[in-house]
């Protein structure tokens, strides 16, 4: 078919649940690195927004694999559309290369439908759309952390396990353990941090000097002598990147 293109499916894409892209591919149709729609032809109500990474691998494939059943061996046949605005994957055939099933996918009644949950709808994270998500637990402020390091002068290494803190010697037997430590990019010193949702929630449980700095969210501290000598806020972070973003676009 011209303008077609065959990607055989390799064990770590089915693990991975992506495909690689060749750079002959992307030379030829002029996809560029950033979010990918793909679809199904001939089938009209099937979609998902992948992204396309500088190295050529298109990720965030699981509802793709999940629809055809991809496994190693099997070979997708696809083109690409490239307008300004939103780049197109269509995959027209997958031929089955006879390879073990898909595992990984959820099976049986979910808590959700267990509990009869209410069918709200919950904004999912995303890196794309951190300038209007908002983090609903300690957790989610690592996720975002993790997406916008590279935006900080630190870097995060590793969480304080007691068995990390035996080897370092530090003892908080009188006081709440840090969360993390993190890697100072300008000096290559460890910081001890702790993350919040919010910057006034931290004395509940610590004092100052028990870290280097504080990780959160939204910094709405208005004891500054309750907190550390250095405050991450993370939500400025990402609408400033996000703005970056747009004026590149």
């Amino acid at each position: 078919m011209p303008g077609t293109h065959e990607i055989l499916i390799r064990p770590s894409y089915v693990q991975l649940r992506s495909f690689y892209l060749g750079v002959d591919v992307r030379n030829v149709t002029g996809l560029q690195p950033g979010e990918v729609t793909v679809t199904l032809e001939g089938d009209d109500e099937f979609s998902v927004q992948g992204r396309l990474d500088p190295q050529g691998f298109v990720t965030g494939m699981s509802k793709l694999f999940a629809r055809l059943q991809l496994r190693d061996g099997d070979v997708v046949v696809l083109s690409v559309q490239t307008p300004e605005t939103d780049p197109l994957i269509v995959i027209h055939s997958p031929l089955r290369g006879g390879g073990a099933p898909l595992k990984g996918h959820t099976t049986g009644a979910l808590v959700f439908q267990t509990r009869q949950l209410r069918p709200v709808h919950l904004e999912a994270f995303r890196p794309e759309n951190l300038d209007t998500w908002e983090p609903q637990t300690e957790g989610d402020v690592y996720l975002v952390f993790g997406v916008l390091q590279e935006f900080t002068d630190f870097q995060y290494c590793c969480g304080t396990s007691q068995a990390v803190l035996d080897k370092l010697g530090a003892d908080y037997s009188g006081s709440a353990k840090p969360d993390a430590i993190l890697i100072d990019r300008s000096t290559d010193e460890y910081l001890m941090a702790e993350f919040k949702k919010s910057s006034s929630h931290y004395a509940s449980n610590h004092a100052p000097a028990d870290v280097d700095v504080l990780v959160c969210w939204l910094d709405d501290g208005t004891t500054r002598e309750e907190l550390p000598r250095t405050v991450l806020e993370l939500r400025s972070i990402a609408k400033t990147a996000a703005q970056r973003a747009l004026e590149k676009e």
